[in-house]
């Protein structure tokens, strides 16, 4: 018991050690979140003194304008009072013949002339208004961004939220390098912004046959803002699942099913056949997922199986009408479990049969002669000699 109790004690060890770690991180992410904040709050206070000031210059700058214009109202009414009261006056003093009089008669059309002719400015030199103006995606901004402002989350990362995007109709080839990404998300549910956790996923790559792929790359690069970028490389054709995984976790879109094409070849290089091989009435052929050749013999009434260098393998079928059974088969194809969808041709009927000819289903269909398998869909698509396409 004693080194199990020295494991327990050493445990708590540890968990103290954390406690206090957290107690000293914590108050270090509150100084930053602080100082953030206080350089936040200056600069908005810079900015409303900054257009306080500007406010206050424009109205001194109006009021001065409009109080010189009162001025010179107030003086062109204290002239014009002025001019009318000393013409007043003068006639109250004088006599018909007041030689006096007609010597100031002059001066004083004069006068009254230009205070009659001057135009005067009395509509205000300025508009009261002093607009201060924003747009409404402005405000929305401001207020989002200060929404936006940093994240307090303990870098613990959720693998049943996390998400993988990718291009779902990117064709993939054989030693070409590929890409997916990976957003991290936490176990409340918010999006990750920082990085640092790229060693904690793991990608395995699985073969149709469910065997571990090992002749693959394989790169995980962090992104610094909670996403990772995945670049792999596979170097065999096939079908393949993807399994991505954090802290041993499935990601929620884990696994994913990619498809491998070999590279395409120059078909203006090809000038006769690599091999040769068989004696049978062909009309119909297709490869297996292993690459093995599969050919229907309609004369035979029978499916021969070769393999990639020629050599054979077995046959299915036999004459007849009974499961498993074939009278002229033709067209031919594979789905994605290796299983085996033969026209049937005389008996009116599509039979799916397994990888070794065991009889697993079948589709009437009237004298079918070709056919194929929509690889996304699994859609049966056939093809009779009622110049007719079905699709099941």
């Amino acid at each position: 018991m004693k080194p199990i109790e020295k494991e327990l004690r050493e445990g708590i060890n540890k968990c103290e050690e954390v406690v206090k770690q957290l107690e000293i991180n914590s108050t270090t992410t509150q100084t930053q979140i602080n100082q953030l904040f206080n350089k936040i709050r200056a600069e908005l206070d810079h900015k409303e003194q900054e257009l306080l000031n500007k406010l206050d210059e424009i109205e001194k700058y109006k009021k001065k304008e409009l109080e010189l214009q009162i001025e010179e109202l107030k003086f062109g009414i204290e002239s014009i009072i002025g001019s009318c009261q000393m013409v007043e006056h003068s006639l109250s003093l004088s006599t018909q013949n007041d030689v006096r009089l007609l010597a100031m008669k002059k001066l004083y059309q004069s006068r009254l002339d230009y205070l009659s002719n001057t135009i005067w400015k009395t509509e205000p030199c300025h508009h009261p208004l002093i607009e201060f103006s924003i747009s409404e995606k402005e405000k929305e901004s401001i207020y989002s961004n200060i929404l936006n402002v940093g994240m307090v989350d303990s870098s613990d990362i959720s693998a049943k939220k996390c998400l993988i995007s990718r291009d779902e109709k990117q064709r993939i080839y054989e030693n070409k390098e590929f890409k997916f990404e990976i957003t991290s998300y936490s176990k409340d549910g918010n999006e990750m912004k920082i990085g640092e956790n790229g060693n904690n996923f793991k990608v395995q790559v699985e073969g149709e046959l469910r065997t571990k792929n090992q002749n693959h790359e394989c790169e995980i690069v962090d992104l610094n803002n909670g996403k990772y970028e995945v670049k792999m490389k596979l170097k065999d054709e096939g079908r393949y699942l993807i399994f991505v995984k954090y802290n041993g976790i499935d990601l929620v879109s884990s696994p994913f099913q990619i498809q491998i094409f070999p590279k395409q070849r120059d078909y203006h290089k090809i000038t006769q056949p690599k091999l040769t091989f068989g004696q049978f009435s062909s009309s119909g052929i297709t490869t297996s997922l292993n690459r093995n050749i599969i050919v229907s013999d309609c004369d035979n009434n029978q499916i021969q199986i070769f393999d990639s260098e020629g050599k054979f393998i077995s046959t299915i079928g036999s004459y007849g009408t009974g499961n498993g059974q074939l009278n002229y088969p033709k067209g031919i194809c594979v789905d994605l479990h290796d299983n085996i969808f033969v026209c049937d041709y005389n008996n009116d009927r599509i039979q799916i049969l397994s990888s070794n000819g065991e009889y697993i289903a079948q589709l009437e269909s009237c004298y079918p002669s070709s056919i194929t398998i929509d690889p996304k869909t699994q859609d049966i698509i056939v093809c009779g000699d009622d110049n007719q396409v079905s699709i099941y």
